[in-house]
Order: C-alpha cells, then sequence, then structure tokens
C-alpha cells in the first residue's frame, strides 16, 4: 500500500530519502481509509470505562507551619511596595505565590498522608499526586509502613519504570506522583486518585486522572481533591471551579486550545496580583498599618 522506502518518502516526505513526514493528517487519513490503522479516541470508548467520579474534600492543615512558612513573604511584600518597575513587581509577584502554593502543600502534607493511609489500609489502590518536592519528602515519611512508589522526576526511566510496575504488579498499593510527572503511564489498576496538592490548569488534573481511567479500568475511579480552609487552594478552587463537598461534572476533560492557553497565561498573572493584594492586606492587619 505504502510502496518501497524510496517511493514513499519521495511521495509523503519532504523529499527523497527523509523521513520526515510532510503532510500526517493526508497520511493518517490514507492509512485509515486503507485500513492500514485504527485510532480509538477516548470519546469514542466511554461506554466502555467504568465511571469516573470527583469529590472535593476539605482537610486539615497545621496553621502554625503555615504562618512560619510564609514569614519571610512581609518582607518581599515591602519589596513589592517599594517598586513601580512592572519587570521586578512581576518577578517578586510570582515568587510569593509560589512560596504559598508550597507552604499550603506542606502545612496539609500529613494531614493528606493520614487521609490516603486510611484509603490503602481499606483495600483501596492509590495514586497520590502532589507539585513539590518538599511535599513529596513528607508524604514519603509519614507513609513509609505502606511501602509506597515515587515518580516524581527526581527518579530514573529505569526507577520510574520500576515504579510503575511494582504498583501494577501488586507490590505496592500507593504510587506518589508528581503532578507533571505523570505523562505516558499506564496505571489503570488504581481505584482512586488523591490530589493533595492542586494545579491552576484544569486540564493538569484531568491528564493525571487519565492515568487510571483507561482501557482496563474494571471500577468506577474516584478522586478525591484535598483542599485546605486558607493559603493557596482558595484561589486556585476559584481557578478551577471547585466547590467543597462537591461533585465537580468536567474539569479540563477536553484538549486545551490555543486561545484556551492565551486565557490561561493571562488569568493567571490576575490571580497571581489578586493574591498578592490579598496577602498584603492580611500583612496590613496584622501589623496594625
Amino acid at each position: 500500500f505504502l510502496g518501497d522506502w524510496e517511493s514513499f518518502s519521495r511521495e509523503w516526505c519532504y523529499g527523497y530519502n527523509t523521513a520526515v513526514v510532510a503532510k500526517p493528517e493526508l497520511l493518517g487519513e490514507h492509512l485509515r481509509r486503507e485500513g492500514l490503522m485504527l485510532r480509538r479516541l477516548k470519546s469514542d470508548v466511554l461506554t466502555e470505562l467504568a465511571p469516573k467520579r470527583r469529590l472535593v474534600q476539605e482537610i486539615d492543615w497545621d496553621d502554625k507551619l503555615y504562618r512560619e512558612l510564609m514569614a519571610p513573604v512581609a518582607e518581599q511584600l515591602k519589596m513589592l511596595r517599594a517598586t513601580d518597575d512592572p519587570s521586578r513587581r512581576a518577578i517578586i509577584e510570582e515568587s510569593i505565590c509560589q512560596r504559598q502554593r508550597q507552604a499550603t502543600g506542606i502545612a496539609k502534607a500529613p494531614f493528606v498522608a493520614a487521609f490516603v493511609r486510611a484509603l490503602v489500609e481499606a483495600g483501596e489502590k492509590v495514586l497520590l499526586m502532589a507539585h513539590h518536592h518538599a511535599v513529596m519528602d513528607i508524604y514519603k515519611k509519614e507513609l513509609k509502613s505502606l511501602k509506597p512508589q515515587f515518580i516524581t522526576g527526581r527518579e530514573t526511566d529505569n526507577q520510574k519504570d520500576a515504579a510503575a510496575s511494582a504498583f501494577m504488579s501488586g507490590k505496592t498499593d500507593l504510587l506518589c506522583i508528581s503532578l507533571r510527572s505523570a505523562s505516558g503511564l499506564n496505571l489503570q489498576r488504581a481505584s482512586c486518585i488523591v490530589f493533595g496538592e492542586l494545579d491552576w490548569s484544569p486540564a493538569v488534573h484531568s491528564q493525571a486522572e487519565d492515568r487510571a481511567h483507561r482501557i482496563g479500568q474494571q471500577d468506577s475511579l474516584l478522586c478525591y481533591y484535598l483542599v485546605s480552609p486558607k493559603g493557596s487552594d482558595r484561589d486556585m478552587q476559584d481557578a478551577l471551579g471547585l466547590k467543597v463537598s462537591q461533585f465537580v461534572a468536567l474539569m479540563g476533560d477536553q484538549p486545551a486550545t490555543q486561545e484556551d492557553l492565551f486565557m490561561q497565561q493571562s488569568e493567571a498573572r490576575d490571580r497571581i496580583r489578586r493574591l498578592v493584594a490579598r496577602l498584603d492586606a492580611e500583612e496590613d492587619v496584622q501589623t496594625g498599618v
């Protein structure tokens, strides 16, 4: 159907004996038409998948620890007030936002670990998602007796494969994964996914869920979003459209368009400014300004 290599490269590639297809869409249509390629979109096979449910759950956190971790922000806010340079302000605002996000994750990490422990001890197979290495380190300490495996971006490819294999083969019922290190994994043995930290992008959560919500999933998949009463989770919940104790019907399940990505970037900057403004106001109240 495609001829030999020379004829294929002449007809379909950028030039004779090159390996880059010039028009992959046309080649794909040709292969499907000739019955040489079958593509099944997830939307085509949803009826074959077990249901996926999302639940947002408010969880305890260590307020004292959070305040200690956020103490350096007071100095950053002074620096912010002292400059009108847009570039300088953007750098400081981003730093404050990142500090608060990590402080939020650390402050609730022991309570997230306790929640996950209860699930695993009840027989659930759990994927635990987070963003910061410092948060993952707390999970590693708190959940050591459950013999968890980790895929956090710090592992080699062989270690990553071994961790996934250990979970899929039943050697462990807990796999801790970085939110943005989950691509390409097939982990349909999981019965629960727990998000110990949130991401600003709905698509990141949806893609993480899809590591388990795949063909081969036998039971319903329950996705827990564990959120703190304060900290960055408040702003991230608003951005994601999450409401406490409600099932979320749709969140990032469609591929993001270029317009979506542009809007996300624009909205991210606005969210950071609002977050910093609120922290600034809280600092004024605490200092009596």
